[in-house]
């Protein structure tokens, strides 16, 4: 199963209860940006790409980016059009590489956040993505990257990580680890009429290291501001010459 099968048919289902409280955590996203300097100062267009029930999206249009929310799940982008009221954000229900092989939008940030570049599917389209994401930044403008650390291998025990729990729901992570990707297994136990229901999907996500997108972001054009762990998450921020090379 695929990213897309796999959050069409099953984590699109949970994830903002996965996530937890979202005006929190749409905060510390805001806070993020702010903290490092991610404002509007030209164009004022920003990409989101992979933008889910809008965290990101939310958080930019709050400091004055015209966002474009590009998501391939209809209902996280229904949760995310309940959520913008009056905020400049489009939404667009497009996988993030076809959008941005058929755009001509220039935009002043790019945005690929929450661990989606992690869900393409070969190192190939991680380089497109790079090379699509540069070609569409103004000069000066800035790339903002996240993804989790998949390249230290857990052992035995380890691979099953408790996610979330309450009265109703149970949710429980299981890696699978291979050279060039990991396996994730969702075990979601739902309880139903006072019966627990199994539901399990698996999809997987290439191991990625910081060595290899601050390679591929130079090699774009971008140089690397900043990279910061949070949460156990890598932040990457980058900055396109202003000459545009």
């Amino acid at each position: 199963m695929n990213a897309k099968d796999h959050y069409d048919q099953h984590v699109g289902n949970f994830y903002s209860w996965m996530l937890g409280d979202f005006d929190e955590k749409q905060q510390e996203q805001e806070n993020f940006f702010w903290r490092n300097g991610i404002i509007p100062v030209s164009r004022k267009v920003a990409f989101d790409l992979g933008a889910g029930n809008g965290l990101q999206a939310i958080s930019l249009a709050k400091l004055g980016f015209a966002v474009k929310a590009i998501d391939f799940n209809t209902q996280l982008l229904n949760e995310l059009k309940s959520r913008k009221r009056d905020l400049n954000i489009e939404i667009i229900n497009d996988d993030i590489l076809n959008y941005l092989q058929r755009s001509r939008d220039q935009a002043e940030l790019m945005t690929c956040m929450g661990d989606t570049i992690t869900h393409l599917e070969n190192i190939d389209q991680v380089v497109s993505l790079v090379q699509q994401m540069s070609s569409h930044l103004e000069p000066g403008g800035k790339i903002v990257l996240s993804f989790r650390d998949l390249t230290k291998e857990l052992q035995g025990d380890e691979r099953f990580i408790p996610v979330k729990n309450d009265d109703s729901r149970i949710l429980t992570c299981f890696l699978e680890y291979f050279p060039h990707h990991v396996m994730v297994h969702d075990m979601l136990y739902e309880k139903q009429a006072g019966k627990w229901i199994q539901k399990v999907s698996s999809y997987p996500k290439l191991r990625l290291d910081v060595a290899l997108l601050t390679d591929l972001l130079q090699k774009n054009g971008i140089q690397l501001l900043k990279s910061e762990i949070i949460n156990r998450m890598i932040y990457l921020i980058g900055k396109k010459a202003s000459d545009g090379l």
